[in-house]
């Protein structure tokens, strides 16, 4: 693994902490007020009133909110106050409106409005959505912007018929009423202090004011459906797949002579899939924005891309013409579990499929080809997920790799001349989930490729040479147990990995740079990694003629609840071995905890950042 990638690998456990002198902004008053007046027809107005102190809390101020055939934006109005006095009146005419995607069912906009002003300022906006022909979800609310973001008060009212049963997860429970024939639901947050951000933060969920809401029961589009299990979700999603699964004939006659001699069906599936790589491209329209029913295969082989709904659609035809059965599947890629005690549309945001085999069940991405059958990639390993079936919805857990870790072992050999240039070579092997960033390396271009393989270096580099990569990503052979892994070889010289001042020689430890980032101050809230991964680092240096070693760092050996370091060094003749070994492993960890892992890091920095000293025997 390159080492930019290898540094962005740590960094979804290792971030540093940005501590910001003041509150950028602050939000002095946010009211939502949602009336349902029909299973299909709403009007949601909102009030938002934000104090903004400097630049970095635009954001938190800035006006966004999707539209499309269900949803538009009926009215906005506002204000920006500065000095006391106000500097602009916002109309609709300000707002502006961008196509997001016009996909093959709909077209869904972004309305955006940034405010400007001197600081500080306050803006004001009064707008209205109006809802119809589908309510399957009410408005999530999200009363925090962001981090480091205030909050003095925020009110949210659903109203909905009495008839209509509600269901929610939310931080706090609402004050309910009847009134007039309507059952009202009120949420209040009051003083909500900001909350810093910090590295591997647990869900927003656990920390921040929220409020999910959905009726029990909905129309949607002419179709009707119920929330109260993911069984009967299932159903309703099942209900709205393309009936028309017919694929065109010369569609049915490629399948047809693809298959034809090959007798499993890990082999027809692996020819399929590469079928969809050659003739489909992937195009973003999320759930809950682009729609929730898929494009037809007719569709997305006229026109040759999907979003993931329609291309795993496609694909699961696609294999029922070489007959293999498959289930089509909804995942959250954001959460490994969906909101327990609250079943609803809007959670999942990626599709997929469950290929069952004779000895083994695959998920089978359909929005990158490239990566290897029998892998279940990280975005969506051990997630549940739900199997849309016709007898409705069931939940499942897509397997993980369990006792198994990412790996990134690299083995450099590094030859020292006198005048402190050397000539490297690096044998590097990345498994599991740290290989993903290689299914598509072949492809590339030279360029990228040295660009990519010696980002992070510490020295500059000359005359690379790329001696090629092996990988397994098409060996999966339809048993369990298939781990992805790819070997890479390179070369290079480079003229500043030393520095010669005197008789002596200072080399830097590792060609590439490590500084691992690491929370100073006293942490708040639980520490969180999502995925572990060793890295490992052989380095053998061979020392110049009339060297000696004067100074080798001292090994080192440290470990905690969540992470291991060490360190060992050995001289021998004009021979230094260094080897470096960082294993971070998933979990969590109190803020108490945390003291532990700081140290760890700090003594790890210090090791990558070390030199090695040689001195002249001549």
């Amino acid at each position: 693994m390159n080492k930019r990638r290898w540094l962005l690998a740590l960094a979804a456990f290792l971030p540093g902490l940005c501590v910001l002198a003041q509150a950028p902004a602050e939000v002095l008053s946010y009211s939502g007020s949602y009336e349902m007046k029909s299973p299909t027809e709403a009007r949601y107005e909102v009030h938002l009133q934000v104090l903004v102190k400097d630049a970095n809390g635009i954001g938190a101020a800035t006006f966004s909110e999707f539209t499309d055939e269900f949803k538009t934006l009926s009215s906005f109005s506002g204000s920006i106050t500065s000095g006391g006095k106000v500097v602009k009146k916002l109309r609709k005419q300000d707002v502006i409106t961008q196509l997001q995607t016009a996909s093959l069912a709909e077209k869904t906009y972004l309305n955006v409005y940034e405010p400007a002003a001197s600081f500080p300022f306050i803006v004001e906006y009064d707008y209205t959505l109006d809802y119809r022909k589908a309510i399957a979800t009410f408005p999530t609310f999200f009363p925090v912007p962001d981090f480091d973001i205030p909050l003095r008060q925020a009110d949210y009212t659903l109203s909905v018929p009495a008839s209509i049963p509600v269901r929610y997860k939310a931080s706090l429970e609402p004050v309910r009423r009847t009134e007039k024939g309507r059952e009202i639901y009120t949420w209040q947050f009051r003083d909500i202090l900001a909350t810093p951000e910090e590295s591997g933060m647990p869900d927003a969920l656990e920390w921040a004011p929220y409020v999910y809401a959905c009726p029990a029961h909905f129309e949607y589009a002419g179709t009707s459906g119920s929330q109260e299990s993911w069984k009967e979700i299932g159903a309703w999603n099942y209900g709205i797949l393309p009936g028309d699964t017919a694929l065109p004939e010369a569609v049915r006659r490629d399948i047809s002579a693809l298959v034809s001699g090959l007798d499993s069906d890990v082999d027809k599936l692996r020819a399929i899939y590469g079928y969809l790589k050659e003739h489909t491209r992937y195009v973003s329209i999320q759930l809950g924005i682009g729609g929730y029913v898929p494009a037809s295969p007719e569709q997305v082989a006229a026109t040759g891309f999907g979003d993931c709904k329609a291309l795993s659609f496609y694909m699961k035809q696609l294999l029922a013409q070489a007959g293999i059965l498959s289930d089509y599947a909804l995942v959250s890629t954001r959460r490994k579990d969906l909101l327990a005690d609250y079943a609803s549309l809007g959670q999942m945001d990626h599709a997929l499929l469950r290929v069952p085999l004779q000895q083994d069940t695959l998920w089978v991405e359909c929005t990158n080809p490239s990566l290897p059958l029998g892998y279940a990639h990280s975005d969506v390993a051990g997630h549940q997920a739900l199997l849309v079936l016709p007898e409705g919805g069931e939940l499942v857990r897509i397997p993980d790799y369990p006792g198994q870790t990412g790996r990134d072992e690299m083995v450099i050999q590094v030859d020292l001349s006198r005048d402190g240039s050397a000539a490297l070579s690096v044998r590097e092997t990345a498994r599991l989930d740290v290989s993903e960033p290689y299914v598509d390396f072949r492809s590339l271009k030279p360029a990228d490729i040295q660009r990519k393989l010696l980002s992070g270096l510490q020295c500059h580099p000359d005359h690379f040479v790329f001696n090629g990569l092996n990988d397994n990503f098409t060996r999966y052979e339809g048993v369990p147990g298939y781990v992805p892994e790819v070997q890479l070889s390179y070369a290079f010289d480079s003229q500043d990995l030393a520095r010669i001042s005197a008789d002596r020689m200072f080399v830097k430890l590792s060609p590439y740079a490590r500084s691992l980032s690491y929370q100073k101050t006293a942490r708040r809230h639980d520490f969180v990694v999502k995925h572990g991964c060793v890295f490992t680092d052989s380095i053998t240096l061979t020392l110049p003629e009339g060297y000696d070693v004067e100074f080798l760092p001292e090994e080192v050996s440290r470990s905690t609840k969540l992470a291991d370091f060490s360190f060992r060094a050995e001289a021998s003749g004009r021979t230094v071995t260094l080897d470096f070994v960082l294993t971070v492993r998933a979990g969590r960890i109190s803020p108490g905890e945390y003291d532990a892992f700081r140290e760890l890091v700090k003594a790890a920095n210090k090791v990558y950042g070390s030199t090695l000293v040689l001195k002249s025997t001549l």
